[in-house]
């Protein structure tokens, strides 16, 4: 709570709530007759001028803000547990076992689905709050006492969350879902014993995979060190190495199984080694007597440690075939299963890095110009040509220490991982913004150069609007390359990442798409014409849990369905390559499906069950059929958010004080490094703040927008395609759940709230008061200010598109219960309040005393600060220049000499802190439950 505040009671807050939505029921209702009403503007004035005049207090206001936030968040998590869906595992597994045991064998020990657990900083729920939506009761529970408990809990974010707590809590959600994967294993086993009584003590499930690049991530940030992977991995590998330990020691509990204590033995001395390999590279690696020191202990053949766990799953097997009690050697078969699926680690990795980084790394060795010379055939065959006579060349952790080519280092640290931390686990080595076949030929070398091909697959990620297109012919050339495609059949695996976020920022996500599903289906037909039917295609589906990055706001099976369509996958199948799809679930939201087993085994359960048929696909829709209509759409579609992008006023509001609106999450730096000066660009911002900005502004057009500009060009044939077109309606579908949470008059009303008229009328209307000076002085502030001309601007433009879309959905029944203010009636009711505060933070300002610039700032730079939304650094610049208590103490005291006035205080000034600064932190921290309720309704924070 706000410094100086009791939080009220429950019903009052609730209450208060429900006046506000009754007031903006009724500025609605007289909306409908008045075309330059706006209901958000009418409430945000009310409440204003209820604040200025005393009627209405700031505790009210945060009471009210903690109420919607609840009745939000509840909203949330209520969509969330209907959105799951029981995963009918067992009568899944029944039908396959109608056929013959080598057939089910063969479905069951091939992996058609993965996850992996990311880490991007999208922590906008506590843990205390994932527990909480984690528990919902339903509709037969306690919701008396959930609420209760949601009373009493806390919104927000964690603050300042480091890499360290990041991968905590990818610890957690990769030890329920191994779980998952346990409980998904035994369901398996146990039908096997039934229908294959003779033979299924031969069966090896794999039927999903678990990953996480948390620690390993180097795209777009260079606070990880290589100790800190390295010291990760090692963590890693003790945690598996116990749970080893745990399953041995039960099962020999359960009776007399042959070697199991010598192998519990060696695995519990194993981990307490690698307990203190990963204590020793936690030390100062900047020290080189402290890498050496680390090095020696690792490398030391002698130190228990173990590398590879081939001998002791042989062992299993031996005992699995001796086993003739049934349950223990399904225990046996359930551990051998885990320890090939994850070896000697919680996961299998992900390293990732830019393609920039890879290009510079290959500078010297292929004599490219990085930025030039690597988008041509010659480049390719340059690569391909010194990755044909690489010879692998011994490093050590010395060459790891003086590298300082951030590409050449994580190859090295690949060498060392699997030289001595796990030599049978492959790596996924990710290379991001990845535009050029030579940057991944150049990976090969490299990879070949250190000794390290055999067990890498190398992936580029295809996620700007260029790389998207044009991954088709990147894909077909790559595999004209002999090298490369020698490569690929040695792995048995090729494998690209799709990235959904930043495709979106670039092209729009309705775009983005559509681009990647063509792009699925040209590596389809790729692998397929080099006759490659023997290579898994890997096919990685990076996004987050909102739909604006990428996600489908539904279902597992819409998700899935969305991401690598039924189209992609039949495609697929009538080339004979088989196909792997693996999603990402990022940071907090991400990981709320994994916030406990039930949550974790029915996620990985649904996964497994919606992945393991091909669905048959539909030739008579009419995206797939009309394919010139379809195309043109698209290109419509992408023009449409290309422009968007690159309007002034769009800029302009996403870097205006919306930017403050959000919370700082994750280790990850909100902005990339930009070269040069100039105004920022909307690529320098990330995708999951972008997405955000959005979100907390009520318009997510990087979802929504476009599609009434690309569908009205012929609106009756764009219906058509929509109604016999089952993925033009899911594509609508998705679009259409952003529209509903769009409001362009929430933006029209925060451009009222910046347009100086507002204040000359306010200051007009109070002329005979002192209020007028102070409105006065936000008025002067305003002017120099473009936020309103950029927020009303954006809006016509955007309202424009929205008609035009609005108009499609009436002919199509999905246009039901429109408003003007989005179709979620709190969210006007939540941003009026926001603005209300805003105005009521810059009038606080301006009534601070008037005081010289020898502090470096005047009063309107106050003003100015609270108008962009950094209170805190408004209220810090006032305390330095009004302290609360004396600097000099008891100095004018202790004196005897009379003084008159203020002077006696000697520069104290406790009245502007309790009618100013104070208040200006109560509605900062107000402000905050705001964007919390806010976040809640679109499901996430980006």
């Amino acid at each position: 709570m706000p410094l100086g505040m009791t939080k009220p009671s429950l019903f009052p807050d609730d209450a208060h709530a429900e006046r506000l939505r009754q007031s903006f029921t009724k500025f609605e209702r007289d909306a409908e007759a008045d075309p330059l009403a706006n209901p958000v503007q009418a409430l945000a004035s009310k409440v204003f001028l209820e604040l200025e005049a005393g009627v209405l207090s700031l505790a009210d206001i945060n009471g009210a803000a903690h109420a919607l936030e609840r009745d939000a968040f509840a909203d949330r998590t209520r969509g969330f547990h209907h959105r799951r869906e029981p995963a009918f595992v067992t009568e899944r597994l029944e039908q396959l076992a109608k056929g013959t045991f080598e057939t089910f064998q063969a479905r069951l020990e091939k992996t058609p689905v993965g996850i992996v657990f990311t880490a991007h900083p999208t922590f906008a729920l506590t843990n205390e709050r994932r527990d909480l939506a984690a528990r919902y009761p339903g509709p037969d529970g306690d919701m008396a006492q959930w609420r209760a408990q949601l009373e009493m809990s806390a919104p927000g974010a964690p603050e300042n969350i480091s890499l360290e707590e990041e991968h905590e809590d990818a610890l957690a959600a990769l030890s329920h879902a191994q779980n998952g994967v346990r409980v998904l294993n035994k369901t398996i086993l146990e039908v096997a014993r039934k229908a294959y009584p003779d033979q299924w003590k031969q069966l090896a499930p794999a039927p999903i995979s678990l990953a996480s690049w948390v620690g390993y991530d180097l795209d777009g940030r260079t606070d990880i060190h290589w100790g800190q992977s390295i010291t990760i991995r090692l963590k890693e590998k003790a945690l598996q190495l116990n749970r080893y330990g745990e399953a041995l020691d039960d099962l020999i509990n359960k009776g007399p199984v042959t070697d199991l204590a010598e192998m519990a033995s060696a695995i519990k001395k194993a981990a307490q080694a690698t307990l203190a390999h990963a204590e020793a590279f936690s030390g100062d690696l900047s020290d080189q007597n402290t890498v050496v020191a680390a090095a020696n202990a690792l490398t030391d053949d002698k130190a228990h440690r173990l590398v590879t766990l081939a001998p002791l799953i042989e062992r299993l097997g031996q005992a699995i075939d001796a086993e003739t009690n049934d349950d223990i050697a399904e225990a046996l078969l359930l551990l051998r299963a885990e320890m090939r699926a994850f070896g000697l680690g919680v996961s299998r990795i992900h390293l990732r890095v830019n393609a920039a980084q890879v290009r510079s790394a290959l500078k010297s060795d292929l004599q490219l110009d990085p930025d030039k010379d690597f988008f041509g055939r010659s480049a390719l065959n340059v690569a391909s040509s010194k990755a044909k006579i690489a010879n692998a060349r011994a490093v050590n952790f010395g060459s790891v220490f003086l590298e300082q080519m951030t590409a050449r280092r994580q190859f090295m640290l690949c060498a060392q991982i699997l030289k001595h931390i796990d030599a049978d686990q492959p790596i996924r080595f990710l290379i991001a913004e990845c535009e050029a076949p030579a940057t991944v030929m150049g990976a090969i070398y490299l990879a070949r150069l250190y000794g390290v091909e055999e067990k890498l697959d190398i992936s580029p990620l295809f996620e700007t609007p260029q790389a998207l297109e044009g991954g088709g012919r990147f894909i077909e050339r790559l595999l004209d390359e002999p090298e490369y495609v020698a490569y690929v059949k040695r792995r048995r695996r090729m494998s690209i990442q799709i990235g959904y976020s930043d495709s979106g920022r670039f092209m729009g996500q309705a775009a983005a798409s559509l681009s990647a599903e063509r792009l699925q289906v040209l590596f389809a037909r790729a692998l397929g014409a080099a006759k490659l039917n023997d290579v898994e295609a890997l096919v990685f589906n990076t996004h987050g849990e909102s739909m604006g990055r990428g996600a489908y706001p539904g279902g597992y099976a819409e998700r899935m369905a969305h991401c690598t369509t039924p189209w992609v996958r039949s495609r697929f199948a009538y080339e004979g390559v088989p196909l792997i799809c693996e999603f990402s679930f990022q940071g907090g939201e991400g990981y709320l499906h994994f916030q406990n087993q039930n949550l974790a085994e029915n996620t990985v359960a649904s996964l497994w069950s919606l992945s393991v048929d091909t669905p048959a696909p539909d030739f008579e829709d009419r995206f797939y059929k009309d394919i010139n209509f379809s195309w043109d759409f698209y290109r419509s579609l992408k023009s449409w958010q290309e422009s968007l992008y690159a309007r002034n006023d769009y800029r302009d509001v996403i870097f205006s004080f919306a930017q403050h609106l959000l919370y700082k999450t994750g280790s990850r730096k909100t902005k990339r490094p930009r070269q040069g000066g100039g105004a920022p660009e909307i690529r320098s911002i990330r995708a999951i703040p972008h997405n955000a900005i959005l979100q907390q502004m009520a318009v997510p057009v990087n979802v929504s927008g476009g599609i009434g500009a690309a569908g009205g060009r012929e609106v009756d044939r764009f219906v058509q395609h929509v109604e016999h077109s089952a993925r033009m309606r899911a594509l609508l579908a998705m679009t259409g759940h952003a529209r509903s949470m769009t409001g362009v008059t929430i933006l029209r009303a925060y451009a009222g709230l910046y347009s100086p008229s507002y204040w000359s009328s306010l200051a007009g209307m109070t002329r005979r008061t002192s209020a007028s000076e102070v409105y006065e002085s936000v008025l002067q502030v305003l002017q120099q200010e473009r936020a309103s001309y950029a927020l009303s601007t954006l809006a016509d433009f955007l309202a424009r598109d929205i008609r035009a879309y609005d108009a499609i959905r009436d002919k199509t029944g999905q246009n039901k219960n429109a408003s003007a203010s989005g179709r979620v009636p709190d969210l006007g009711v939540l941003h009026a309040l926001r603005q209300a505060l805003i105005a009521r933070a810059a009038s606080l300002a301006a009534q601070a005393p008037a005081f010289s610039r020898r502090h470096d700032v005047d009063r309107s730079d106050i003003i100015e600060l609270t108008l962009n939304l950094q209170l805190e650094e408004a209220a810090s610049f006032m305390v330095r220049i009004f302290p609360k208590e004396s600097p000099t103490g008891d100095l004018m005291t202790s004196l005897k000499e009379p003084v008159d006035g203020d002077e006696r205080h000697g520069g104290a000034y406790p009245e502007i802190h309790r009618t100013i600064i104070e208040p200006l932190l109560q509605i900062n921290s107000t402000l905050k439950v705001l964007t919390s309720a806010i976040a809640n309704h679109y499901g996430a924070f980006g």
